[in-house]
């Protein structure tokens, strides 16, 4: 290992080497192990490398490569004062001229400072894409190509989003771990809203004069500025949500264990709740592989109450009396009082 082949040398056309190894990755898949060899080099051309069934294929990456993106774990150019140890990166930063780019170097790349990860807008929008499906006609009974495409109409003023993390094929079953980078505040649900038409500006006319009474005046409507029949609730105005809580799942398929990250009306701060353990939380903690559920809340309906949205006044005349529901509990049947 300490070949100056292994480590050091010429950097390689794109920075690193490919190396044929053991299942393991300990030792060369060729050549005998007192040779001492960490594996034998897969040339670097358009020919295809030869591998046998348990074999793996190895990265071995440029100690010039480690050095100058922080692969080991120290600050480049800094002093660490832990060790004491000063790297000095220049020349590495000019030695790395001579390497090139492959045009799927930024594939599974960082994006939003996390490595190999998906946005939620991205799940948003393949979700929301139009997809082509066969169906049968039901008019000319014949089998006829359509579109489907799931939009919003109305932005509801809460939004659960269960992100798909355990897969069932034919063949096998597993947990899926990939990072989903979701937004704390400002999600946008504008991109997957279906577009207003002339038709359903006429709707939400018939929809105003059913709230209107016989005599032409207005019903008396005390169900709250976010209650679905208000005239001031269009659901189409504000498209932004903030997160307020993650559901985690911690393990794997077949048992786990679940947690909750909340964000504190009172003073902002996330808190993790683990049973009956409480931790307080950063927010860039909050967003990691274990995000299971998500939880954003509309931000003009921060602060309602339940009044806002539905008449809890009572009313005389209205609902159950407490001899109707005597009756219904003596009923043989399960009941929830």
């Amino acid at each position: 290992i300490d070949m100056e082949s292994v480590a050091g040398g010429e950097i390689p056309c794109y920075g690193f080497r490919l190396r044929l190894v053991s299942r393991d990755g300990s030792r060369c898949a060729l050549c005998q192990w007192y040779s001492c060899c960490v594996g034998c080099l897969i040339p670097c051309d358009d020919y295809p490398a030869i591998a046998m069934c348990g074999d793996s294929i190895s990265i071995d990456w440029h100690l010039s490569v480690d050095l100058s993106s922080g692969g080991f774990g120290w600050k480049l150019g800094n002093k660490s004062e832990s060790s004491g140890l000063s790297v000095q990166t220049s020349p590495h930063e000019k030695a790395l001229i001579r390497v090139k780019k492959h045009s799927s170097i930024n594939t599974g790349g960082k994006k939003y400072g996390y490595g190999g990860s998906i946005t939620l807008e991205e799940c948003l929008d393949s979700f929301a894409k139009e997809e082509k499906i066969e169906a049968r006609c039901s008019k000319c009974q014949e089998e006829r190509i359509q579109t489907n495409r799931i939009c919003l109409w109305r932005f509801p003023p809460f939004v659960m989003i269960h992100l798909k993390r355990f897969q069932f094929t034919q063949h096998m079953k597993r947990k899926l771990r990939d990072l989903v980078v979701f937004p704390l505040e400002g999600l946008d649900l504008s991109r997957i809203v279906a577009p207003s038409s002339p038709a359903a500006k006429t709707d939400d006319d018939d929809a105003e004069a059913d709230v209107t009474s016989q005599d032409g005046s207005d019903e008396d409507f005390v169900g709250g500025r976010f209650h679905p029949l208000s005239r001031d609730n269009c659901g189409r105005t504000e498209s932004l949500y903030d997160l307020y809580g993650v559901v985690h799942h911690q393990g794997a398929l077949t048992g786990g264990h679940y947690v909750a990250s909340l964000k504190s009306e009172f003073d902002g701060k996330w808190r993790l709740f683990n049973d009956a353990q409480i931790y307080e939380l950063l927010a860039r903690d909050v967003i990691d592989p274990s995000a299971y559920i998500l939880f954003y809340v509309r931000r003009d309906v921060k602060g309602a109450t339940l009044e806002d949205f539905w008449d809890t006044h009572e009313r005389e005349g209205e609902g159950l009396t407490e001899e109707e529901v005597e009756k219904l509990m003596k009923r043989d049947r399960c009941v929830i009082s």
